[in-house]
């Protein structure tokens, strides 16, 4: 086991599209970061496939702040440490689905229940479609994958090579990582393959890189587009930056954790 890098931050997004929270410590299951995109919003009317609409039908979603009423048990089962004495993969009892309420924050101060009529109402409006629904589960709502991991030596040679200050929000990952010294700035893409361990129990393999689209282009705060950062990413780094993974054995992670290759 080779130590290669720590954990800088913890991000989850409670709901796919809209902003994200930073997190001291949370639990990682199968299914990724609890209370991770646990909810999004649906087009009847789009590509039943793919039906989410999300900022890049609607860039001001971005601004949206969604938390979580009761912050304190989304972060990890109640029962977990009597589940994981049993035995790895030991799955542990969730949350009742009310316990993971959210109240969400729009661009202009206002405030609603996520789920109440009258913040469909309004975003209905300000989508300009009368096709959105509301879509839950416990279990997360992610495109391809259920763990996203990106470095900041990543976020800072992709500034470098576009004479910008990139923030790290735009690439909406679970983890951002420092790696230590000696390291590549592209370094997570040579870990494709490889099994990591985070933590004390956390192991994660780290199967492809991630392909990026019109989200990165968007400024975490404003939602202004700046096209030239996909522009980039797609000449200089074939469309990807960071990378994907899948979770072998469930664990709680916190901020400042160790990343070790363990193959």
């Amino acid at each position: 086991m080779t130590t290669v890098g720590v954990i800088e931050s913890i991000w989850r997004y409670p709901v796919k599209s809209m902003g994200g929270e930073p997190l001291d410590e949370v639990f990682v299951a199968f299914a990724g970061v609890m209370g991770d995109r646990l909810y999004g919003l649906i087009n009847d009317k789009g590509n039943p496939a793919f039906p989410w609409h999300t900022a890049r039908e609607q860039e001001n979603l971005l601004q949206y702040k969604p938390r979580y009423k009761r912050h304190s048990v989304t972060i990890k089962p109640e029962q977990l440490e009597a589940a994981q004495s049993l035995g790895p993969g030991i799955n542990p009892v969730y949350p009742e689905a009310d316990q993971f309420a959210i109240e969400v924050e729009t661009p202009d101060g206002q405030i609603f229940d996520l789920s109440s009529e009258a913040f469909m109402a309004h975003l209905k409006t300000v989508a300009k479609s009368d096709a959105l629904q509301l879509k839950f589960t416990q279990r997360s709502q992610y495109d391809c994958r259920p763990l996203s991991l990106f470095s900041l030596q990543t976020c800072g040679q992709l500034g470098e090579e576009l004479a910008m200050e990139v923030d790290k929000r735009r690439f909406r990952a679970n983890f951002y990582v420092t790696w230590h010294d000696g390291k590549p700035p592209l370094y997570e893409k040579d870990l494709v393959g490889s099994r990591l361990k985070i933590g004390d129990r956390l192991e994660i393999s780290i199967l492809e890189r991630d392909p990026r689209c019109k989200i990165i282009t968007l400024d975490p705060d404003t939602s202004e587009a700046n096209p030239k950062i996909i522009k980039h990413v797609a000449q200089a780094h074939e469309g990807y930056a960071g990378v994907y993974g899948a979770v072998l054995v469930e664990g709680m992670v916190k901020t400042g954790d160790s990343v070790a290759v363990l193959d």
